[in-house]
C-alpha cells in the first residue's frame, strides 16, 4: 500500500487547464445572431476564456493540495457564505416514493433580510407534521408560492448534489447563488434532493444508487410537461453527476435538456474506488466519512427501510431492473456502524441490493463512463487531477476525444468539488454559471 505522502507534482496554487475534445470537431451550435454555427469547444473557449486550453487560474495559497482543498470545503464554517433561501416542495413519484425539490427563492433575500423573525414564523407555519427541522434559510412553500413557482416559464437549471449532500452544501449554495444572480435573474434554479437526503423523508423501501435515474426522469418530465417550450439545463456534482450521466445516456437524443455540466464526476467508479482504497489519505480522510454518512442515512430511515423477519421476499432475484431491499435489516445496520470505507458499505448494502456479488463488481458495471458515448446533449465536464475522491485514472480523456458532444476541462489543482480561491469562493461554480448563462443568451 502506498505510503501516506503528498505528491509534490500536485502542490501549489497556480493552476492550468487542459481542454480535451474530439480532434475531428465537436457539435455545431446554432447561434441567435450569427449566420455561421460555432463548435461547442470554440464556444466554451470564446465565452469562458478561463476554460480554454492552457488557461491559468489560482486557488487559495493556503490550500495548496487537493486534500487541503477538499478538507476545507467539508470542514470550514460557510454558514454566512452563499446566503441562499430555498422554498421546499415535496415531490411524489409513480412508485409511491418521494424526494424534495428546493427552489431558490431570490425574492426572499429582501423579504427576510430586514426581519429574520418573520422567516422563523413563516417556517413554523409551513412546516409539515413529523418532518425533521430543515437547514438554515430553508422552509416549505405555501400553496400560493408553490403555484407561482410552477407558473414560471423562465429557463430552469436542475442541480443534482453529491453522495453525502443536498441543497445545504456550501458548494451547492455557491452554484445556486451564482446562477440566481446571472443576467438579471434569468434562471429559475432548483436542487433535487435524493430520497432521504437534506432532511427529507422516505416512504418506500428504496434509496438511490449510481444508475438510479427514475426520479430525475420523472421530475424533468413533469417540468417539461408543465411548460413544453421552457428550456431546461442540468448540472451534477460528484455522485449526482454520475446519476445525471446515466440519465442523459439513457435518454440519448430524446433528452429534454439544452446543455449539461458535470463537476468532479467519478466517471469510472471502479478506478475511483481503487483511489479511495489504496491512497492512505483518501481512505482515512474521505472514504470513512462517506461510509458513516451512508450508514447514518440508513439508520435515520430504518423504520421505513427495515426488512423484518417474516416479511415476504421478492419473487425475482435482485438485479438492476428489480432491486431487492432485503438487505436493510437491523443486524446489517449494526455491522455498518464500524465501517471504515465506502466499499464496505456497498459490499453489505448496495451490491447485493442490485444483484452484484461485491462492491467492485457494482463499481465496474455502474460507472457513468459507460454512458458517455450515448450523451447527445452539449456538455461541459470539469475534473481535477488532484481530486482525492475521484482520482486521475477516472477522468474520461478517451471518451472526450471520441464524442462530439463533450468538452472536458481538466485542472491540475482544485481537489474534490472545491476549487477555492483566495476569498474561499469556488472558481468552478462561477464557470458553470457562466456556461449556462452564455448558452441561454447566445444559442438558438
Amino acid at each position: 500500500m502506498p505510503l501516506p505522502i503528498f505528491n509534490p507534482f500536485h502542490w501549489g496554487y497556480h493552476g492550468t487547464i487542459e481542454q480535451v475534445s474530439n480532434p475531428n470537431g465537436t457539435v455545431a451550435l446554432t447561434l441567435k445572431d450569427e449566420k455561421e454555427p460555432v463548435e461547442l469547444r470554440d464556444f466554451v473557449s470564446r465565452e469562458i476564456p478561463d476554460l480554454k486550453d492552457k488557461a491559468k487560474f489560482e486557488v487559495n495559497p493556503l490550500l495548496f493540495t487537493g486534500y487541503l482543498q477538499t478538507l476545507y470545503l467539508g470542514g470550514a464554517d460557510f454558514s454566512k457564505s452563499f446566503p441562499v433561501y430555498y422554498g421546499r416542495e415535496i415531490v411524489k413519484f409513480s412508485d409511491g416514493g418521494i424526494c424534495t425539490a428546493d427552489w431558490v427563492m431570490k425574492s426572499w433575500n429582501s423579504k427576510y433580510s430586514a426581519n429574520a423573525g418573520s422567516f422563523k414564523a413563516d417556517e413554523q407555519a409551513t412546516h409539515p407534521e413529523n418532518w425533521p427541522r430543515l437547514h438554515p434559510r430553508t422552509r416549505f412553500l405555501e400553496d400560493s408560492e408553490r403555484e407561482d413557482v410552477h407558473n414560471s416559464e423562465k429557463p430552469l437549471v436542475v442541480v443534482l448534489h453529491g453522495l453525502a449532500g443536498g441543497s445545504h452544501e456550501p458548494i451547492i449554495r455557491s452554484l445556486t447563488q451564482d446562477l440566481s444572480n446571472v443576467s438579471d435573474r434569468k434562471f429559475d434554479v432548483v436542487v433535487l434532493n435524493c430520497r432521504g437526503c437534506a432532511r427529507s423523508k422516505i416512504t418506500t423501501r428504496k434509496l438511490f444508487y449510481a444508475v438510479f435515474t427514475s426520479d430525475i426522469r420523472e421530475f424533468i418530465a413533469r417540468e417539461k410537461a408543465r411548460h413544453p417550450s421552457r428550456k431546461i439545463y442540468a448540472v451534477g456534482f460528484s455522485f449526482g453527476a454520475t446519476m445525471l450521466g446515466h440519465y442523459l445516456g439513457e435518454e440519448g437524443e430524446k433528452a429534454p435538456i439544452e446543455a449539461a455540466s458535470f463537476l468532479c464526476n467519478p466517471w469510472d467508479l471502479y478506478q475511483s474506488a481503487l483511489k479511495m482504497n489504496q491512497d492512505w489519505w483518501s481512505r482515512n480522510l474521505f472514504s470513512k466519512n462517506i461510509a458513516q454518512f451512508l450508514t447514518r442515512l440508513v439508520k435515520v430511515n430504518i423504520k421505513e427501510l427495515e426488512f423484518k423477519e417474516g416479511d415476504v421476499k421478492p419473487a425475482e432475484p435482485a438485479s438492476l431492473e428489480h432491486p431487492s431491499f432485503c438487505v436493510f435489516t437491523s443486524e446489517n445496520l449494526r455491522k455498518a456502524r464500524d465501517f471504515g470505507s465506502t466499499a464496505e458499505f456497498d459490499n453489505l448494502f448496495t451490491a447485493p441490493c442490485l444483484g452484484f456479488d461485491n462492491a467492485m463488481d457494482y463499481y465496474k458495471a455502474c460507472g457513468s463512463i459507460h454512458q458517455l458515448p450515448n450523451i447527445k446533449v452539449p456538455s461541459l465536464i470539469i475534473n481535477s487531477k488532484d481530486d482525492p475522491v475521484v482520482g486521475e485514472d477516472s477522468i474520461p480523456y478517451k471518451c472526450a476525444k471520441e464524442s462530439k458532444n463533450l468538452v472536458l476541462c481538466v485542472s491540475d489543482l482544485g481537489g474534490h468539488l472545491a476549487f477555492l480561491d483566495k476569498k474561499y469562493n469556488s472558481w468552478a461554480t462561477a464557470k458553470i454559471a457562466t456556461f449556462f448563462d452564455k448558452f441561454e443568451e447566445l444559442v438558438q
